[in-house]
């Protein structure tokens, strides 16, 4: 089980994030504790509006539980109950959202950090060791698997999670290239290098820039120019040994990082040209399929804002016909009348005034009370409403966002692996080419003798820095790129 809590602010954007259904096969509010309002928005609004009368800046407690396997929605309340508790936000309010993504369920959940009896947020010292006890309590309590970063040695934890920055799980979404995948691409291109110029040409054709940086010497740019230490990108490596296999290659000569990024750009251009035309096609395409979603999302708040005009109308005219009925009656009419006279009266009008605000004995205090409840309730109920339709528009918004992010990001792969396979064709033709215009002497000896000598004396003719002809039969290989 994996629990991941964070101090934030953001109310709005947060809800916004746990309602999307685009991201998310399922969406279910399990429980909103502690407010007046019924929904995400709601809450969440309330939290932050009694937050501003503390100096908090950061009300908000967000947790995700992410078990192993499944589990029971009873073994989920205990698991919140017990970490609420060892928190300190037992009482709190708080909300309860339950997501399933790619078939695997997980929990939401958004403490208040305010405590409304002493209005000062509850302090949280320490949460992110409580939470990998409370972790390690509960796998084990529900027989659930721990993951390698609780099982492991805390000083072997640390030395893994320092590798992804938040910054880089950012780039990763944004980009559908994980920090994992960029490493393993580039450990790959320096395994299979025996020269630092090879090494130069295997990231380039992967779509890297060996660079020079303004604090490290070597560094790599990849294709969204995004700047990354090299000796970080590169599993099992110590500096000091890329540096040595790096000598013929000082930082002078590397173009800079801005050089780098420039180039990428350059060459970018089309194809970003390209990706966006196709972004646009494909989002016509899907958009039909999310935005007929949202019209039927968006129609269940349309009836509701229907019915809830038809019954202010119906409760209008009733309280206006009880009001009128009651006007017409002999007491009223005679105690309008008294009042009437009363008031001609400049010394009696404040001896009766008193009596005119009484409800019991006016009629006509009583029915104005009644007037500004009913109009006071209309009025929040419609407030209601419209918070609903901005909520639901910021939802729409953040659904359209991810489809285009979704779509773009492979897109973005697709044209990436285009480029890899337009680049091996390339370096084919070139070896073809040297094929082709060998001597025909030299061809026709090397048919009479092996076809391994025949590739050696070659290699010995073209030098370094070069690539070989192959031997009659061989067949080319990723290693040889």
């Amino acid at each position: 089980m994996i629990l991941k809590g964070n101090q934030r602010a953001g109310g709005a954007d947060l809800a916004t994030h746990l309602m999307n259904e685009f991201d998310n096969d399922l969406v279910e509010v399990a429980e909103i504790r502690g407010t007046v309002a019924q929904d995400l928005h709601g809450a969440f609004g309330e939290y932050e509006a009694v937050a501003a009368g503390t100096r908090c800046k950061e009300p908000l407690y967000s947790l995700s539980i992410n078990p192993s396997a499944p589990i029971s929605r009873d073994q989920y309340r205990a698991a919140i109950d017990r970490i609420e508790q060892r928190l300190g936000l037992s009482g709190q309010a708080r909300a309860v959202v339950f997501h399933v993504k790619h078939g695997r369920e997980h929990c939401h959940v958004v403490w208040s950090r305010i405590d409304t009896a002493k209005m000062r947020a509850v302090q949280l010292s320490h949460d992110r060791q409580k939470l990998r006890g409370l972790s390690q309590e509960l796998a084990h309590e529900f027989g659930l698997t721990l993951p390698d970063g609780l099982a492991q040695d805390r000083d072997e934890d640390r030395q893994r999670k320092k590798d992804v920055s938040l910054a880089e799980k950012a780039q990763a979404e944004e980009t559908g290239i994980t920090p994992e995948g960029r490493r393993a691409e580039i450990t790959d291109a320096f395994r299979r290098s025996d020269s630092a110029e090879a090494f130069r040409a295997a990231l380039k054709e992967k779509g890297y820039v060996l660079a020079q940086g303004d604090k490290r010497s070597y560094v790599v740019v990849d294709r969204f120019g995004k700047v990354h230490s090299l000796a970080r990108q590169i599993d099992g490596i110590k500096t000091k040994e890329l540096k040595e296999k790096l000598t013929s290659i000082p930082p002078e000569q590397l173009p800079s990082v801005d050089e780098a990024a420039a180039s990428i750009r350059q060459k970018g251009a089309e194809r970003r040209e390209r990706v966006d035309a196709r972004v646009s096609r494909r989002m016509v395409e899907l958009s039909k399929e999310l935005a007929a979603r949202q019209e039927t999302r968006r129609r269940k708040l349309d009836l509701r804002r229907q019915e809830t005009a038809t019954v202010h109308a119906a409760e209008r005219m009733s309280l206006h016909a009880v009001h009128k009925s009651e006007a017409g009656a002999p007491f009223a009419r005679a105690a309008g009348a008294i009042f009437a006279l009363f008031d001609r009266v400049p010394g009696l009008r404040s001896v009766i005034a008193p009596l005119r605000r009484n409800p019991k004995i006016n009629p006509a205090e009583r029915h104005r009370i009644e007037r500004e409840a009913l109009e006071r309730r209309h009025q929040r109920e419609q407030f209601l409403l419209e918070r609903r339709d901005k909520a639901l528009h910021r939802l729409d918004t953040r659904e359209q966002r991810s489809l285009e992010t979704k779509i773009r990001r492979e897109i973005e792969l697709a044209e990436g692996v285009q480029v890899d396979v337009s680049q091996t064709r390339l370096h084919q033709v070139e070896v073809n080419k040297l094929d082709i215009t060998l001597p025909a002497d030299e061809r026709a000896a090397e048919s009479k003798h092996d076809a391994k000598s025949g590739w050696k004396k070659r290699q010995n003719k073209l030098g370094d820095g070069q690539t070989a002809n192959r031997p009659k039969g061989y067949r080319y290989t990723r290693e040889d790129r």
